[in-house]
């Protein structure tokens, strides 16, 4: 049973980053074509009103779906609660948010964001009304089928948002994308999947049992990821909002965009297992699977920005490098925090996640308060370096539960980063001392070969230096063996395969 469940959850992960490979081939394409047409500051009047839509929906957003995977024994009841608590949930939110759109506008001293945030409050309310069936993907580790519903909302999310950005030319395009996307969403949850919620709430005091605990914990782990934006946006005002949320983004997507769907898969694998050494080498697994792939991106954008944001972002948007660079390293800590909470919220410890990240708010809000009081000249830098200094700082808290609660010991996370980490630093250090620094009079043409210069002689250095440090470490098995093994059934040389050794 226990190799089964492994298997499905390899499966799901594969799935999941699948998925989110095309997803961010999607945005990120439909980013590069928005960064051209729009200007700095309509980001960030889109960014400010989600900045409180989003905090109202983690306030409501007790997690009903995580509930129903981590209870192994649902009937209808259950699911029809938690649809009907979703439901009520999102028309409470709309309602709350119609009612705030001008003290939002008042906050912010942007009066075009009453009509913004009147048009984006109708989001939760079309989320909602999503069926709760397709819970049943996840539940079921049918991955394949989580696949397709994720994408085809997310594909026809780009198909309007583009060409309306294209008509407009302003912020309005992304709010019909954003509102197009969740009603695509809605309707074709019903589409694939058969099941038909009523409404009802019998069961709802035994899924606050479990989802109380999430409530918190994604209302703190929206302020981990979000606070920045109320600091921003209200000291610096939207064009610098809109920068930082660009950059933000562009330096989250090799960790945080690699982690969140092999988590995804993870938590009900987690769930369904009983042994705890099953649980410690699925922990193991997932994090040096992560490292390998995430920690080496990270490291090679934080070298590469210089040229990434004028080649590939355009010019105007030259203030984001700085913020890129600090980000991109945030995010590869970040990364390492999110299966540390997905296994002790699948084990059953949801209570922990919430103190580890409302440590990691108090301490950012802290650091935060020291920018604006103290230290304001540094500006939107100063904002990016505190939620660095928050990340790093915090780790051993996470690390420390993780050994508390499931007695996995901070040596099996420092193994499974070691070689990856180690690695992508020499990638580094080379990739300076070769590249020249960016120069304004460079042409599109030079800085662009400079950035596939650096990304074709990133990759090599890190694969060689990866290669050889698992050599020398005796080839233990884990993601290099894995990768070993693929390509070894490539060349068609099994009589080649060293012997298999243990982590």
């Amino acid at each position: 049973m226990s190799d089964q469940i492994q298997r499905k959850m390899a499966s799901g992960a594969t799935w999941m980053v699948l998925f989110k490979l095309i997803e961010r081939s999607i945005g990120l394409v439909s980013t590069l074509i928005l960064a051209r047409i729009l200007s700095p500051s309509d980001f960030g009047v889109i960014a400010m009103a989600l900045s409180f839509i989003f905090f109202a929906e983690q306030l409501a957003a007790f997690g009903f779906d995580i509930a129903l995977i981590h209870n192994q024994s649902t009937t209808r009841e259950h699911f029809d609660t938690a649809w009907t608590g979703n439901l009520l949930l999102g028309l409470s939110i709309t309602l709350v948010m119609l009612l705030a759109a001008y003290p939002i506008a008042q906050f912010y001293k942007q009066p075009e964001l009453v009509w913004v945030v009147c048009a984006l409050a109708l989001g939760p309310l079309i989320s909602g009304a999503e069926n709760i069936g397709v819970v049943a993907f996840r539940k079921e580790l049918n991955f394949r089928k989580e696949f397709l519903f994720q994408l085809s909302r997310k594909a026809l999310g780009f198909l309007i948002v583009v060409p309306m950005a294209l008509i407009v030319r302003n912020y309005w395009a992304l709010v019909t994308g954003i509102l197009f996307s969740k009603l695509a969403a809605t309707a074709i949850s019903y589409l694939m999947h058969p099941y038909r919620p009523r409404f009802a709430l019998s069961r709802v005091r035994e899924l606050m049992v479990y989802s109380r605990w999430l409530l918190i914990n994604n209302l703190i782990g929206f302020l981990k990821e979000r606070t920045s934006d109320f600091f921003i946006g209200r000291l610096f005002g939207a064009g610098s909002l809109g920068t930082y949320n660009i950059a933000y983004e562009f330096a989250h997507l090799p960790s945080t965009e690699l982690s969140a769907p092999i988590n995804r898969a993870l938590l009900p694998g987690f769930a369904k297992m009983a042994d705890s050494e099953e649980v410690c080498q699925g922990y193991a697994n997932a994090l040096s699977m992560m490292a390998m792939l995430a920690v080496p991106c990270s490291a090679g954008l934080a070298v590469l920005a210089p040229y990434f944001v004028p080649a590939v972002l355009g010019t105007k948007w030259l203030a984001a490098v700085p913020l890129m660079q600090v980000l991109a390293f945030n995010g590869a800590v970040l990364m390492f925090h999110s299966p540390v909470c997905s296994v002790l919220l699948a084990r059953g410890h949801p209570q922990m996640p919430v103190i580890a990240n409302g440590l990691y708010v108090l301490l950012l809000l802290g650091l935060l308060t020291a920018v604006a009081l103290g230290a304001q000249q540094l500006g939107v830098l100063g904002a990016a370096m505190a939620a660095l200094l928050s990340s790093l700082l915090c780790t051993p808290v996470y690390l420390y539960m993780l050994r508390s609660k499931l007695s996995i010991s901070p040596m099996v996370f420092l193994r499974a980063i070691a070689r990856p980490v180690t690695a992508s630093a020499l990638m580094t250090v080379v990739l300076v001392w070769v590249l020249p620094s960016y120069d304004r009079s460079m042409s599109e043409l030079v800085v662009a070969g400079w950035l596939l210069l650096g990304v074709g002689a990133g990759a090599v250095i890190y694969a060689l230096a990866l290669a050889a440090l698992w050599v020398l470490a005796k080839m233990p098995s884990g993601p290099e063996r894995v990768v070993f093994d693929h390509a070894r059934k490539l060349a068609g040389n099994s009589k080649l395969s060293p012997p298999k050794k243990d982590m």
